[in-house]
């Protein structure tokens, strides 16, 4: 309020009007009393105080003062008709006969609108306050004014002129040191003594003359933060010495008054009953055990459940929370009392939170601590006084508020990211924005110290601030995953926690250049494509080839429209390969991954657009998981801020530079782990009658794609691979026996790499090793000419000749083939002894397909053949009785005729998973026999 508008009117200000000041004031019982005394001075003549002193209130309160008393001495009829008329009246005239406030005058010197030897046009003549004083008790009668003029500014001039005005009279002098350093100018300095001498004996005489009243404005040295000169100071003290002396100090409002003050200034008076039982009993409701344990009877005396109807009652649409933080904390900052911003930013948010409701958007039943909306009242709660008009502070705090919590536009700051990634993963919250109301009261409890030199807010108050009533309440566990993700390492980067001893932990927002801040200065700073950059570099660090003879590394390609042959240049060779591609391109399961997945599969020779490529059966590629993939990239973002940190500090920061240190070490690690978990995809060529790209990936965190070895046992147990001597002659014979002529030395071995039917092996000597038992068990070797050639180790084999030719032995004609037999011994590896020790005789002739001679006719070339896959699948089948073990035993018996060695049928592929469970000793030679064939046997215990 200005009191020179409400008196000289140059702007239509409502409240010039009685009835509204009436409407918007609250009447406190400071400002009643005080009215009341100014009242019975000017209205009876009862014994009373003639000179006050307003002091600071809450919320300013001065100025209010003043446009109040004015309306009370110059239309005291209409004044005291409201509601804060009838309780001066009462006040004032207890104990007096009458009161009669007709027809008295009011002198208002505004002194913050005139100038030291200067006129305007509200004080005719007047150039100094003595000349204003008397031209305002006059009414502009010139005669009256030149002979109180002629006479001087001295005691008896004054008191002879307030005589003879012959009515109440009330004098108002507002902002006096805005005149007192405008007259400590060196052009007005010589007449400072004249108006000193004026002041003192305006204020003696008041004393002295009945029905006289003299309110002062001027602010107290030790709340004054402007500077003045020493002439000004010494008018201070010298007028401020004869207010103590005479007067009265006045303070109009209390901390305890500034709720029912800002509901009365900011509100229509409720026609009705306001919906407080109901919404006090509905958060009753909603508050289950574990917001009870947790939170609120944490909370202390007189903020929990406990009388919440009461206090809401007198706080209402308040929270009766952000009411108590007001009164009882941010009241005990003296600047934050004195200036209008403080009403500003309840005027802002009860604003904000209307024009919401009626929007039809969400707003909260109580508006609380975190409701102050930082996006219209930022700037409000900064320039309150609660930062003493610190502007390094003030800078600090604003530049936390949009950074940590949300920008003017709402659309960035931490705390909106946050709700954001709540949202995302499908936390209820019961209101649009928790993170951010859980935020901002963190500001707002961080923003001043608190009581007993603590700082911030206990988790049970910032909690508090999100709770909810029936109907939109807030389950516990939610509320708790919005404090963990606010006050996690992804979450405010102003924040600070200590840990006081025998207390709760309190946490706060911080304008000091902390470890944290400089780390969440340096995260914004992280470009996106250095991220990518360094998760490549870890995972062509971390990538091993294991059993593979090559690692082959990808790049992404500097144009994304750059042909894959030219991407995959240099991959194709005649070696088993592990190709690891960039994350930064290539990534699988996103939901979007079709581009991956064409270029793996043209890298392998097959899809719309395949690459030609001569070895693709021995190319095995690791891949990144998406996912996994974002989560490695924000670890990698946080490596290189503590990077970035690093370089900052300085060795004066010695503990800070341990510290940073220990946590880029601890996210390098991090990064580490995440870059082997991303990388959980493979993907190669199978033949299950048709050729396809087999995609697969490693659940088990504990195998990664990056390493070789975890790839080929992978490999080994989908049987597209082998160990080392595992590959058996009789696998070999029947992969031989599916083509349709006799291969050369180098085409068998070219065969492991081209051909996906032939499984991955270790070296080239496992090849020559294999044939070799060829040699001597049915085959031959024979040169251009069909004569056979005898090999008498696996060093005689030229893998690489292309003259020789390998076959199955040509049988003298007419031989008669003698019974097959096996021992023992040549089932078992070495190092095995079979059951029994000996190496007794196992016939199987009854296993083995028919003598007759085999009818089958390889395909012609021009007829090619036409495969199926036929697959048997029996699960836990008891075989106790012997029906049914008849039955399993035709089964098996029928298989061993079908795969016999004899039977040159066109077999391609057998995958085997075979369970037995018996009875210790009576597995008879499964394990020596599936050794030879180089199949996996796992033998358990079981409590079948």
């Amino acid at each position: 309020m200005s009191l020179y508008k409400a008196v000289y009117q140059t702007v239509d200000v409502p409240y010039r009007r009685v009835g509204y000041y009436g409407d918007i004031t609250e009447p406190t019982p400071n400002l009643v009393g005080f009215f009341a005394r100014v009242a019975r001075r000017l209205g009876t003549g009862a014994e009373a105080p003639a000179l006050f002193h307003l002091d600071q209130g809450m919320g300013g309160g001065k100025s209010h003062a003043l446009v109040g008393l004015y309306h009370m001495a110059s239309s005291p009829e209409e004044f005291f008709a409201t509601e804060l008329g009838q309780r001066v009246y009462d006040e004032a005239a207890r104990g007096a006969a009458a009161m009669d406030l007709a027809r008295a005058t009011v002198v208002t010197l505004t002194a913050d609108y005139f100038s030291p030897g200067s006129t305007n046009e509200v004080f005719g003549p007047a150039t100094n306050l003595f000349e204003r004083f008397v031209w305002a008790l006059v009414g502009g009668d010139m005669d009256r004014y030149r002979r109180y003029i002629d006479a001087g500014p001295n005691k008896g001039t004054i008191q002879q002129a307030l005589t003879e005005s012959g009515r109440p009279v009330l004098i108002l002098l507002d902002e006096l040191m805005d005149y007192v350093l405008a007259l400590s100018d060196v052009a007005h300095i010589d007449t400072m003594p004249g108006e000193k001498a004026f002041l003192n004996a305006l204020m003696d005489a008041c004393d002295d003359v009945p029905r006289v009243a003299f309110v002062v404005v001027m602010i107290r040295s030790e709340l004054d933060e402007r500077g003045y000169p020493p002439q000004a100071l010494d008018f201070r003290d010298y007028v401020a010495a004869r207010l103590v002396r005479n007067g009265q100090t006045v303070a109009v409002t209390e901390a305890q008054d500034f709720s029912a003050i800002i509901r009365r200034r900011l509100f229509e008076l409720p026609e009705h009953d306001l919906p407080v039982h109901d919404l006090t009993r509905r958060y009753a409701v909603a508050a289950e055990q574990a917001w009870r344990e947790k939170v609120f009877d944490k909370l202390g005396p007189n903020r929990g459940l406990s009388g919440f109807e009461e206090r809401t009652a007198a706080s209402y649409p308040f929270h009766p929370e952000l009411m108590r933080l007001v009164r009882e904390e941010w009241a005990q900052v003296s600047g934050f009392q004195r200036v209008r911003s403080t009403v500003a930013i309840f005027a802002r948010t009860a604003l904000h939170w209307v024009t919401e409701h009626k929007a039809g958007r969400w707003s909260p039943l109580l508006i609380g601590i975190g409701d102050i909306p930082l996006t219209v009242a930022l700037e409000q709660l900064l320039s309150s006084g609660l930062l003493l008009s610190n502007d390094r502070a003030i800078q600090g705090y604003r530049a936390v508020a949009s950074t940590d919590i949300t920008s003017t536009d709402g659309r960035t700051g931490r705390a909106v990211v946050v709700d954001a990634s709540l949202r995302q993963d499908g936390v209820t919250v019961a209101q649009p924005a928790p993170a951010v109301r859980m935020a901002t009261a963190l500001l707002c409890y961080s923003i001043v110290g608190r009581p007993q030199g603590r700082r911030g807010a206990t988790k049970a108050e910032l909690l508090a601030a999100i709770f909810g009533p029936a109907g939109a309440a807030v389950p516990y566990p939610a509320a708790d995953e919005v404090f963990n993700k606010l006050t996690g390492d992804e979450g405010l980067g102003a924040l600070e926690v200590t840990t006081p001893t025998n207390a709760p932990a309190r946490w706060h927002l911080s304008i000091k250049q902390t470890l944290r801040m400089y780390f969440t200065a340096a995260m914004a700073l992280v470009p996106p494509e250095a991220r990518g950059k360094l998760v490549w570099h870890e995972a062509q660090r971390l990538a091993s080839k294991g059993t593979f003879d090559d690692l082959v590394l990808v790049d992404k390609p500097g144009d994304d429209r750059a042909p894959l042959d030219k991407v995959f240049e240099g991959v194709d060779s005649a070696e088993n390969r592990l190709v690891l591609l960039d994350p930064r391109r290539w990534t699988l399961l996103n939901g979007k991954d079709s581009a991956s997945r064409d270029d793996i599969t043209a890298l392998l020779g097959l899809g719309d657009h395949p690459l030609r490529v001569d070895n693709a059966a021995s190319c095995v590629v690791a891949c990144v998981n998406t996912q996994r993939r974002d989560i490695a990239l924000k670890r990698a973002a946080e490596v290189l801020a503590w990077r970035e940190v690093i370089t900052q500090l300085t060795d004066d920061t010695e503990d800070e530079l341990r510290d940073a240190r220990s946590k880029h070490d601890d996210a390098a690690a991090k990064l580490r782990r995440d870059v082997e978990r991303a990388y959980q995809h493979y993907a190669y060529l199978v033949r299950a009658g048709e050729l396809y790209v087999e995609f697969k990936r490693f659940d088990d965190d504990s195998r990664t794609a990056l390493n070789g070895g975890h790839v080929w046992t992978a490999l080994l147990e989908a049987g597209r691979a082998t160990l080392p001597s595992a590959l058996s002659a009789g696998y070999l014979a029947a992969l031989l026996d599916g083509f349709d002529r006799a291969l050369t030395p180098r085409e068998v071995v070219q065969s492991f790499y081209k051909n996906s039917s032939f499984p991955l092996v270790t070296s080239t000597d496992e090849i020559r090793r294999v044939l070799f038992e060829l040699l001597i068990t049915g085959w031959e070797l024979i040169d251009a000419d069909g004569n056979p050639l005898s090999i008498t180790s696996p060093g005689q084999i030229s893998i690489n000749s292309i003259s020789q030719t390998v076959r199955r032995r040509v049988e003298q004609p007419g031989r008669i083939p003698k019974p097959r037999v096996q021992t023992v011994d040549t089932l078992v590896p070495s190092g095995m002894v079979a059951a029994g020790g000996g190496a007794s005789v196992v016939r199987d002739d009854e296993y083995r397909a028919d003598p007759e001679p085999s009818t089958y006719t390889p395909p012609r070339p021009s007829e090619p053949a036409v495969y199926k896959r036929y697959r048997i699948e029996l699960t836990n089948r008891s075989i106790t009785s012997a029906d049914t073990r008849d039955q399993a035993w035709q089964l098996l018996k029928e298989l061993a005729k079908v795969i016999d060695s004899a039977n040159r049928a066109d077999h391609q592929l057998l995958s085997l998973d075979l369970t037995l469970v018996t009875a210790e000793g009576d597995q008879g030679q499964l394990e020596a026999k599936a050794h030879v064939l180089g199949a996996q046997v796992r033998v358990e215990d079981d409590d079948f």
